[in-house]
């Protein structure tokens, strides 16, 4: 879909354009936004933080919502001569893709101040220096309906080898290998069986056998989340933090972080060429900052980047979190080398099986 401005603007942006000061240009105070629906969009346009924004930079951020990272990059990718966003947010996996094509713009302390306050493992660096960063991490999960294993008796899931237990079948939901947490999967299952992720055959065999077994393959936490509701599926892997969000919607679900535990960083940088190049960097710097990560880790349970913000400790926001020394950390970009060809051989080898 080609981005047009004037189209993207909404009856709340038009709003918060209007009470800018007469002088400025709104184009000039105008931000543009490259991610998710889902909860990016509940924060901004749901909850009152791109109002939040208005006001703690001047600003005003337009979100252009898609549904998958894998999505979210290809659109930059195809505004590389003629950008029409300033900040792209999603999956570091896919975001390197972007970043390799040299879409974005080199970032430094100075125009992101927020920068020094991340984990030195949370800045992107390229060729010509820093040009991205880690804003916040969800922890990859198998979330199960308690209501399902109560009345089936059934014991609480521990680890990734639950996931090939018999009685699940027809009611595990796993996402494809082209989402994060399915190429996780993948990669997991495949060192669980004597392979590696330069040895990916083992982790292909482990899927087909687990294939019958699998109601769903979706890349969504809002249909996961009607499966449980439905009472449709009993166990899934996706982030820790959609349980939180599956609960405050009154939908059961609980939550066991496997081991070994991995990460799912999501990225964020500024588009090079972009249509508000000051906006970009202060939207960035607002995403990387104490009171937006703050909200991240207690609205939606996801691992922040910055150092002076804490996870919850209890309520139903809390999740169980592994100690940051302790996640598996995977050859990203070889990863994304081979997920072409992994995604092609998950087409022709798994979707299809019943």
């Amino acid at each position: 879909m080609v981005l047009r401005r004037t189209v993207l603007r909404g009856s709340m942006l038009a709003v918060a354009a209007a009470a800018l000061p007469f002088r400025a240009r709104a184009d000039d105070k105008q931000v543009y936004l490259l991610s998710w629906g889902g909860t990016i969009q509940t924060m901004l346009e749901k909850e009152g933080w791109g109002e939040q924004f208005r006001k703690d930079t001047g600003y005003s951020v337009t979100l252009v919502p898609k549904a998958t990272s894998s999505e979210i990059i290809a659109t930059a990718i195809a505004q590389k001569d003629r950008p029409q966003v300033d900040v792209v947010l999603c999956d570091h996996s896919a975001w390197l893709k972007g970043m390799h094509q040299g879409i974005f713009a080199p970032i430094d302390d100075a125009g992101v101040p927020n920068l020094a306050k991340l984990y030195p493992v949370a800045l992107v660096k390229g060729p010509a220096g820093v040009v991205g960063a880690i804003a916040y991490g969800d922890v990859v999960a198998i979330i199960y309906q308690p209501d399902i294993f109560k009345r089936k008796n059934w014991a609480p899931p521990q680890g990734w080898g639950d996931l090939m237990r018999p009685e699940f079948k027809g009611m595990l939901v796993i996402p494809p290998v082209n989402n994060t947490f399915g190429m996780y999967t993948l990669i997991q299952l495949a060192k669980m069986n004597g392979g590696s992720i330069d040895a990916i055959d083992p982790g292909f065999a482990a899927l087909k056998r687990l294939a019958p077994n699998v109601l769903d393959w979706t890349t969504t936490y809002a249909k996961i989340g009607e499966e449980f509701q439905n009472e449709e599926a009993a166990v899934a892997v996706f982030s820790s933090g959609s349980a939180v969000e599956f609960r405050k919607r009154g939908i059961p679900a609980s939550v066991v972080i496997p081991s070994p535990a991995y990460l799912s960083p999501t990225t964020a940088g500024v588009m090079a060429k972009g249509p508000n190049p000051d906006g970009g960097r202060a939207l960035l710097n607002w995403l990387l900052s104490d009171k937006v990560l703050t909200l991240r880790a207690t609205r939606f349970a996801q691992v922040p980047m910055n150092r002076d913000v804490k996870m919850p400790t209890g309520g139903e926001q809390a999740v169980p979190n592994p100690d940051m020394a302790t996640l598996e950390v995977i050859d990203y970009d070889k990863a994304m080398a081979d997920l072409p060809g992994w995604t092609d051989r998950f087409d022709r080898e798994i979707a299809q099986v019943k």
